[in-house]
Order: C-alpha cells, then structure tokens, then sequence
C-alpha cells in the first residue's frame, strides 16, 4: 500500500457554460494519509464541494470535465479507471456523505434495505440475513435506539438528525478507507450538530477512517480535524496543522475568516469584522491573487502575479501570499 493513501496533483475541474469557462478548481494539490483528518474549508463556491466530487469521480459531465491533474488512492490514479472499477471502489473503499440527507436516501425503501443493498453490492460473500444483520448493526453503531425495529422504518420516519445518522452507517458499512463528508451537518440544529460530528469522530477512530471534512464552519474543522486545507476561488490559499491555523494564521483570507466568527475568549461587546467586497466572478478570474480586490494588506505586486503556496516558516504551514502575517 503506498504511503499516502489520498494524493491529489494539480487538479483542474472545470465547467465549460455558455457565459464561459467556470474553473471551479484550478491547479489543486493536497496529500491524505491513513487515518487521517482533513478540513476544507472555504465560502460558499470556493471549490470544496467539486473537489470532493472530483475525487468520487462524479462530476457531471457536461458541463463538467476534470482537464488535468492526477488523484491517487493508494498509488492508483482514479481518472483512469472505467465505469465499472469506479463502481467497486466507491462505497467500499471511498465513501460520501452529502449535504442533504432527505434527497439522498431513496423514499421508497426501507433503512435497512438501503445499508443491507450496499453491503450486498460491495460484499459478494454474504447472504441477505448476513447483510440485514451488518445494517442492523450499523444503525446500533450510529446509536439510533431500537435499530432492529427502526431497520424496517423508512426515511420520512426519521428526523433531520436521524436520517443523518443513516447516511454514516451506509457510508462506514464496508469499512472504507476514506470517507468524504461534504458539510453532514448543515441542515441540522447545534445540539445534533455536535453529536453527530462526535459520532462521526469515534467512528472514524475506530474503523481508522481517513476523513475529508467539507465545511464552511471553522468550528467544526477546530473539534473534528488535524489539518485543514483553506480554500479560495478554486485555489488551496492556505494549509496546515489545525492548530496553527487557529494560533497563527498566515493567509490574509484565513485570517478574515476566522475574524468573521465569534469566539469564546472575545471580550465581551466586541464586535465581529466581516470581510469586504465579493468573491472574484470564476469565468473572469483577474489577473494576480484573486483575493486582491478584497486584501487589507495588498500591494501592486498582488494585482500583477499570483502567488504559489510556500512554507512561512512554522513547521508544515504554507500559504499562497507575498505577504504572510
């Protein structure tokens, strides 16, 4: 098995439309290794999602296409692989979990049925009471109460939370190695936010699940994750250790977000500092960092070239900025 077990290099997924060419992701490179942690985070388009689609291979295409870069999971490029290869791996050895967990389950089926088929389709070897037995246990893992009875109920009789908890137990039913959870908790109330986020957290401890956390939420990537990846206008700005994004940050765009959102050791009445002005329009990205027009700390060189990630001198952090803090 190679030492990483997720590598991406120079990614570009792009949507060609009739008002031009959306480069959703633009040259994006990011390593994961076993049982890891990764947050990305980023507002609303700066790429998270379609960077998690990309590596599931699931890119609506068209308009989408994946025009250049290379994913490795365990040392085997993704891209190459044919329709029926990308069926055997997802769900057994990469999984997802996604936004909306109302529209992802099937009406029509029972709970049970939907874990117990994709323990079927990955597992050739097992039977049907093999396979309803492993998504009983599932939803017991989950810690939905009663789980031999709530198997037979369907998704309209679980709540927000509850429904949640059965998009885990379909994605961790075969033990992947890698599971992609593309902002599991955004529809759902603080108190389920934090329980399933710690089960979320137990589980991919116990079954050593690497995780790729999508969020716009700083605080969930502060109590789920190790390292984050700060992403914005289709470009990786920032990464590193979570704690030194949280300690130290050094991209002007980290550093705004994390301004934007309260925090517990505020002095009290103290206000929040939103970041100015607007996303750059991705079909006419401008010329230089696209964070430019939005920079406290900008100068002409900004306008004029684009800065590449580079180690600022604190161990593992890097940041596409000329001018770190």
């Amino acid at each position: 098995m190679a030492a990483n077990l997720l590598e991406v290099n120079n990614l570009k997924t792009y949507f060609y439309t009739r008002g031009g060419v959306v480069k959703a992701v633009d040259d994006v490179s990011f390593i994961m290794k076993p049982g890891q942690t990764l947050g990305v985070v980023g507002e609303s388009g700066s790429g998270k999602s379609v960077t998690a689609l990309s590596v599931m291979r699931l890119i609506a295409t068209p308009p989408g296409k994946i025009a250049g870069g290379e994913i490795l999971f365990n040392g085997e490029n993704i891209l190459d692989k044919s329709r029926d290869e990308l069926t055997e791996l997802r769900g057994s050895k990469i999984s997802m979990i996604f936004q909306d967990p109302m529209t992802s389950l099937n009406p029509v089926f029972t709970v049970g049925y939907q874990i117990a088929e994709t323990v079927k389709r990955h597992r050739k070897d097992v039977s049907n009471d093999q396979a309803w037995r492993r998504a009983v246990e599932m939803l017991d893992l989950v810690r939905i109460p009663d789980a031999k009875r709530r198997a037979k109920n369907y998704p309209h009789e679980f709540s927000g939370g509850m429904r949640q908890r059965v998009m885990i137990a379909i994605a961790l039913a075969c033990n992947p190695q890698l599971l992609i959870a593309d902002e599991p908790t955004t529809a759902l109330d603080v108190t389920i936010q934090a329980q399933v986020l710690e089960l979320m957290k137990g589980l991919s401890q116990e079954f050593g699940t690497a995780v790729m956390m999508i969020t716009h939420d700083l605080g969930v990537v502060a109590g789920t994750c190790q390292y984050v990846n700060v992403m914005y206008a289709g470009h990786i700005v920032e990464s590193a250790p979570v704690k030194q994004i949280f300690e130290s940050p050094a991209h002007p765009y980290t550093v705004g977000l994390l301004q934007s959102i309260p925090r517990v050791d505020d002095v009290r009445g103290s206000r929040l500092t939103p970041i100015a002005g607007q996303p750059p329009d991705m079909v006419n990205i401008p010329k230089g960092c696209p964070y430019a027009s939005r920079c406290p700390k900008v100068q002409e060189r900004c306008r004029q070239e684009r800065p590449e990630l580079q180690l600022v001198g604190r161990g593992e952090q890097t940041a596409a900025c000329f001018y770190p803090n």
